[in-house]
C-alpha cells in the first residue's frame, strides 16, 4: 500500500507521496523507491497505488506518452484510448484483486490550467459509486491511503507572515502524508481475506513533486530514519543516533 496527497496552489500542484512497498500481507517493508513518474519535458507527474511492477510500467508509459504528445491531446486523444484498451485486457482475465492498480495524475495545461485527474483499474467496496476505468476528475486537494481524522487537515495552522507559498505546503504535505502513517490498517485488496491483519504502510521517505508550467520536478523532503528494509514499518520506534546507524552497518 501507498499513499498520496496532491494540493494545487495558485499555479502549481504539490504531489506528496512515501517510498515504501510490500510484496506480502505481513506489514514487512520490502523495498524503498519513488513511486511518482514525470515528464522530461511535459508539465506532468503520475503516481500509482497497488500491484507495485504494473504500476510502474503504467507511469512511465503515460509519462513517455505526454512527452511525445502534449498535455492536451495526451488528454484529448490519447487517455480515452489507453483505458478503452486497458478495460479490454482486464476483461479478458480473471480477476485478481492483487492485480489491481489506481493512479492519480497531476499536470499543467495551456488552455486548462492545472488538473488533478486519476483512474483505477478494479472495483473497491468502500468506493461503490467508483466505476473501474473511468476517467476520475479529483478536487484541488485530493489523497488516499489510511484513513485519518480529516479535522486535522481542515485545523491545520494558517501561513506564517513572510512564509513563502512553496514552505508552507512543504509541511502541510509532510504532515498529512505522518498523519496517514500512524494509522494502522488493512489495504482493500485484502480486506475480508483470511489473516489480514491492521498494520502501518507509510514509510521510507517522502517525495514532493511540483508541477507547474515549467515542467514537473521531484525533492525528497523528508525520511524516516527509522524505516529498514525487513521490517514492519512502526511509526513510533526512535530513529536511531549516528552511532547506532554505524553498528548496525557494522553487523549488516
Amino acid at each position: 500500500m501507498s499513499a498520496y496527497f496532491a494540493i494545487q496552489a495558485g499555479d502549481a500542484s504539490f504531489l506528496f507521496t512515501d517510498g515504501a512497498s510490500y510484496t506480502t500481507k505481513d506489514g514487512i517493508a520490502r523495498g524503498f523507491a519513488r513511486k511518482v513518474s514525470v515528464g522530461q519535458t511535459a508539465p506532468f507527474a503520475v503516481t500509482t497505488q497497488g500491484n507495485a511492477e504494473l504500476g510502474e510500467k503504467i507511469r512511465t508509459f503515460l509519462a513517455a506518452q505526454v512527452d511525445r504528445l502534449g498535455v492536451d491531446d495526451f488528454l484529448d486523444l490519447f487517455l480515452p484510448a489507453f483505458l478503452a484498451g486497458l478495460q479490454d485486457s482486464y476483461a479478458d482475465l480473471p480477476r485478481v484483486p492483487g492485480n489491481d492498480v489506481v493512479a492519480a495524475m497531476t499536470m499543467w495545461s495551456e488552455t486548462r490550467g492545472i488538473l488533478h485527474l486519476g483512474f483505477q483499474t478494479g472495483p473497491e467496496p468502500d468506493r461503490p459509486n467508483t466505476v473501474p476505468l473511468e476517467l476520475q476528475i479529483l478536487g484541488a486537494t485530493t489523497l488516499r491511503g489510511p484513513t485519518f481524522d480529516l479535522l486535522k487537515l481542515a485545523g491545520y495552522r494558517r501561513p506564517r507572515f513572510g512564509e513563502d507559498q512553496e514552505s508552507f505546503v512543504k509541511e502541510l504535505g509532510v504532515s498529512v502524508l505522518s498523519w496517514m502513517r500512524e494509522v494502522a490498517s488493512i489495504p482493500t485488496m485484502l480486506q475480508g481475506k483470511p489473516g489480514a491483519t491492521p498494520h502501518h504502510w507509510v514509510g521510507g521517505f517522502v517525495d514532493m513533486t511540483t508541477v507547474d508550467a515549467s515542467g514537473a520536478r521531484v525533492e525528497r523532503v523528508h525520511t524516516w530514519q527509522q524505516d529498514a528494509v525487513g521490517q514492519a514499518i512502526d511509526p513510533f520506534r526512535q530513529p536511531l543516533n549516528r552511532s547506532q546507524r554505524r553498528a548496525a552497518k557494522r553487523v549488516a
